[in-house]
């Protein structure tokens, strides 16, 4: 576990260097926070090392937020609730699917729904990697956690999700100018190299480069 920012943590579920995947945990006053579950049982195995490293357990884990129906961010999400009995939520373009999937209740929330935790957290929805894909944000510490938003590629540029795993890849392209209307500084990813410093001016960039501002 890495704490990128007081409070924000970030484990490494990857298998291979080749392919990064990361989750997040939050340290809030009002109880722990997972931002998604990985895929592989060896996530479970991780998740609950970092939460030891902490002074953690499951049941502290109070709630679970969803970027997104992909499986590399939900196939745990049964487990997950079986270990914290945690509110599960999602934007609602994802919530019925993610259901589906794994058997599992879950909350589906507009855009801007707001959660008190950690001085606030705010669902962004970013349509087009999928119907109900969304990011997290935290004013407070001026973070927005992008889930598949955004990637980088291997000289740690930011670039749009890949076309091939994207339900609407022009519109997951367009939607991402939606991140400028947020004040943050710190970009972190699910798959790629975080941004700890002027994530925002390089958001603009990205969209410059793509011709969508």
């Amino acid at each position: 576990m890495v704490e990128v920012k007081p409070g924000i943590h970030t484990i490494n579920l990857s298998e291979t260097e080749s392919l990064p995947l990361e989750c997040y945990l939050l340290n809030c006053n009002e109880g722990l926070i997972l931002i998604d579950t990985g895929m592989r049982p060896s996530a479970i195995e991780r998740i609950e090392k970092e939460l030891k490293t902490i002074g953690k357990n499951w049941k502290d884990i109070k709630i679970c937020l969803i970027t997104h129906k992909h499986g590399d961010h939900i196939k745990n999400l049964k487990k997950i609730k079986e270990l914290t009995d945690a509110e599960i939520i999602a934007h609602k373009g994802d919530a019925k699917t993610i259901e589906r999937e794994t058997e599992v209740k879950v909350k589906g929330v507009e855009d801007g729904y707001k959660l008190p935790h950690c001085g606030g957290i705010i669902l962004i929805h970013i349509p087009g990697h999928t119907d109900g894909n969304c990011c997290y944000y935290l004013p407070k510490k001026k973070t927005i956690i992008v889930g598949d938003t955004i990637f980088t590629n291997e000289k740690g540029e930011l670039i749009p999700p890949p076309e091939k795993y994207s339900q609407n890849p022009e519109r997951a392209k367009r939607e991402i100018k939606r991140l400028l209307n947020y004040d943050f500084n710190t970009l972190l990813l699910t798959h790629g190299k975080n941004i700890t410093k002027n994530a925002k001016e390089k958001i603009k960039e990205l969209c410059k480069k793509l011709e969508i501002i």
